[in-house]
């Protein structure tokens, strides 16, 4: 075709940029939060995202008109695209928007966002809406999505971009392309440079299929990079040639060394692939009699090493027993060795894997119905593939959010005991995932949400009920604790969404918590996932299982999404930090300050002070002078600064009376109480968690577990505190009450004197 015949061509443009619409021109996808379980099985090439997409849109059955008006109530656009916008017209940069949505809510948005509908310098092709059997398609469920083709995606972006990509050099423009999600792959390929969003499913994808991209956060990135491209600056098209050049030149390097060797080890050992950790090329399991001193459970001299956990977790009678691993370096490995690319626990042989290149490595078998898949083949340590570390967790329930491992299904077999312990061998593959600990901002909208996970009393294994309101949810089915306790925290986490989680103390049940380290990674699972940024500090029962508290906070420490610090060491105690939650947009400025201090456990001196500890004096004067050097710092901020601090064991003036509070006052209480200064004015809000877990104590007198939330609006300087129930009225939030306005103490009102 002819380039004067295309239409994006008319102008002779430089640059045609290509774009999605939804969670790339806006900030949220409108149909992100329906489909993101569909996601997943279109990710992992189980599922079309045709039929994902419709199934999604089948179950709206809200009058297509309604949803427009919705949507554009609550879609908003990237602060810096109507910059694009302007300077793409003024300097003849056209743009089509190649959406997987429907044109006729993307042209209502961006009539409504841009102020005016959009110059024809930006063409919409997109999916359509037709009426179903015949219905007002402004009735409910009377619309449905027409396709644009019939691909994959039910709309092909790249079909647009084609006749572009096939132009001649002379006369073909630069073409560029943005997108955040699986639909805008196909589009990569023909354009000379791919913007994919930060954190979306199409740099995951993205990945997987081996395409370069940039990544972006905003569109004021792309504005620049497109500028740089017009002006002469960049050359991403003689770029693309030299890096693709670059990387056939890298690969047959890479290739040859893989098969042949060719290189020296001081070249090998810089390469990419290369993986200067040591790799595992057996494991074993032993056992040895607790009776015979003489009898112990050593690994073997040199390579090998040993998980630290007696399989039986000390309650055998007579024996021990513990995984060993032989682990080695590339350079160390002998001609003889085997590395070990894969583990699987079973009774039978484990069934191929389908993949005929990883299926010519036979099963070997080891005790406790361990099996080991191992290879033979130069630098497989540099795979992705091979197991790196070995750990031992325990429960039907265990996890590891660890990056990079995975706990195996089945427990071990070695005999009726560690069946019953539910012995799970947790496996690493490949170098481990660098953590980079989490920078939590204040949201655009200038919302900010922290939810308080207080007393989750998690145990290794499953763990029994303690006082339980219900004592059924299921009748007839026993109450399991920790199951109970994270489906509870689950829904909150999917339900409020928050952006922090704090938790507050006692996440392990020590005296049911045999192997804490099982029952810790249970308690942080859910909120790696969701990828929401948490902190945490230490109870009276944390400590009372099989770690201290500095050996859970270096655990917490390396963890993924992790804010948790074991705080300066001249000062008692392990936990007193700070978290600095920044403002919002690019600002470097902190908005609210957390105070994280540790409360110990039992009092040091039960003759003269019964009961809890206490906050020692070099606490007190690290909180004063650190929130003194923050002060000049913070009068920067050009908006309300506000503090928070948590505490596990409460502070002696929770006990005076006379001061007002709101909520439960129980052995588990969840009030809010005001303290005053001395001029009877509200100076400090005090507010207890509540209790969540069922591990622990608290179901007496009715009490039902709760978690408390709080809501930050800085635009106003205020804070807004509820709870959310695990029973009853569960969709409620109780004692809904604001404690904070205006950067200010807020007390009750007046009805509550």
């Amino acid at each position: 075709m002819a380039s004067s015949t295309l239409p994006y061509m008319k102008t002779n443009p430089k640059i045609i940029f290509f774009t999605d619409f939804d969670g790339t021109i806006t900030l949220e996808d409108s149909n992100d939060f329906l489909r993101r379980a569909k996601n997943i099985a279109v990710l992992e090439d189980r599922m079309s995202f045709r039929d994902s997409f419709r199934e999604m849109l089948d179950s709206v059955k809200v009058p297509f008109n309604e949803c427009i008006e919705t949507l554009c109530k609550n879609m908003r656009l990237d602060p810096h695209f109507l910059e694009f916008y302007n300077w793409s017209r003024e300097n003849n940069v056209p743009i089509v928007v190649l959406s997987s949505g429907m044109k006729p809510i993307i042209s209502a948005l961006l009539e409504k966002m841009l102020g005016q509908k959009p110059d024809d310098h930006l063409v919409i092709i997109a999916n359509d809406i037709e009426s179903r059997d015949g219905q007002d398609v402004n009735s409910p469920g009377g619309w449905k999505i027409k396709y644009h083709d019939d691909s994959h995606f039910g709309h092909d972006k790249s079909l647009e971009i084609k006749p572009y990509h096939a132009l001649p050099d002379s006369v073909r423009p630069t073409l560029l392309y943005a997108g955040d999600g699986v639909s805008d792959l196909s589009a990569a390929s023909q354009t000379d440079l791919l913007f994919a969003k930060k954190g979306n499913d199409l740099v995951k994808y993205c990945d997987q299929k081996g395409q370069p991209y940039t990544v972006f956060e905003n569109w004021d990135t792309i504005l620049a990079t497109t500028k740089d491209i017009l002006s002469g600056k960049v050359s991403v098209r003689a770029g693309i040639q030299l890096a693709f050049f670059a990387s056939i030149v890298l690969f047959l390097v890479v290739f040859l060394d893989n098969k042949f060797r060719v290189l020296p080890d001081s070249i090998h050992g810089h390469l990419p692939t290369h993986y200067p950790g040591t790799v595992v090329t057996d494991v074993m399991v032993v056992t040895c009699s607790s009776i015979n001193v003489f009898a112990k459970c050593k690994p073997k001299l040199g390579t090998w090493a040993q998980v630290d956990k007696d399989l039986y977790l000390r309650s055998g009678w007579t024996s021990s027993a513990y995984i060993q691993f032989e682990r080695k370096k590339e350079q160390d490995l002998l001609p003889t060795d085997r590395v070990v690319l894969d583990l699987r626990v079973s009774r039978l042989v484990p069934e191929s894997s389908g993949d005929p290149k990883e299926d010519q490595e036979q099963w070997e078998p080891r005790p406790g119905g361990i099996w080991l898949k191992r290879t033979a083949k130069r630098h497989a340590s540099d795979s992705g593939k091979a197991v790196t570390a070995i750990d031992v967790l325990f429960g039907a329930d265990a996890v590891d959010p660890r990056a990079g491992w995975e706990v195996r299904d089945t427990p071990l077999m070695l005999d009726g005991r560690t069946e019953e312990l539910e012995v799970r061998v947790s496996v690493r593959k490949g170098d481990p995932a660098k953590t980079k600990k989490p920078v939590p901002r204040i949201n655009e909208n200038g919302r900010f949400k922290i939810m308080q996970l207080a007393d989750l009393h998690l145990s290794t294994g499953l763990g029994a009920c303690r006082e339980p309101v219900p004592a059924e949810t299921i009748p007839g089915r026993k109450c399991e604790a920790d199951p109970r306790t994270l489906d509870f925290v689950e829904r909150l986490l999917d339900e409020e969404q928050p952006d922090m989680v704090v938790l507050s103390g006692d996440q392990v049940n020590g005296d049911t918590s045999p192997d804490v380290q099982s029952a810790l990674f249970k308690s942080v699972k859910l909120l790696v996932d969701r990828k929401i940024p948490y902190a945490a500090i230490f109870g009276n029962h944390d400590d009372e299982g099989n770690l201290k508290r500095s050996q859970q906070m270096a655990i917490l420490e390396d963890l993924p999404y992790s804010l948790s610090s074991a705080g300066p060491e001249e000062v008692d105690g392990v936990g007193n930090y700070i978290v600095e939650i920044l403002g919002r947009g690019k600002t470097a400025h902190s908005a609210l300050t957390l105070y994280l201090l540790d409360t110990h456990s039992y009092s040091p001196d039960e003759r003269q002070f019964r009961g809890y500890d206490w906050i020692k004096p070099n606490q007190i004067r690290w909180f004063k002078n650190t929130a003194q050097g923050l002060r000049t710092k913070h009068q920067e901020y050009t908006h309300m600064h506000m503090n928070m601090a948590f505490v596990h064991i409460p502070l002696p003036e929770y006990r005076d009376s006379r001061n007002y509070y709101r909520g439960a006052c129980d052995h588990v209480n969840d009030y809010c109480m005001l303290n005053k200064d001395h001029n009877d004015k509200p100076s400090l809000w005090m507010c207890y968690g509540g209790g969540a877990g069922f591990g622990g104590y608290g179901g007496y007198g009715g009490y039902v577990r709760r978690v408390r939330f709080f809501d930050f609006d800085m635009n106003a300087g205020r804070v807004m505190t509820y709870k959310r129930l695990e029973y009853g009225e569960i969709e409620s939030k109780i004692d809904e009450m604001m404690i904070i306005d205006g950067a200010t103490v807020k007390g009750p009102e007046q009805d509550h004197q």
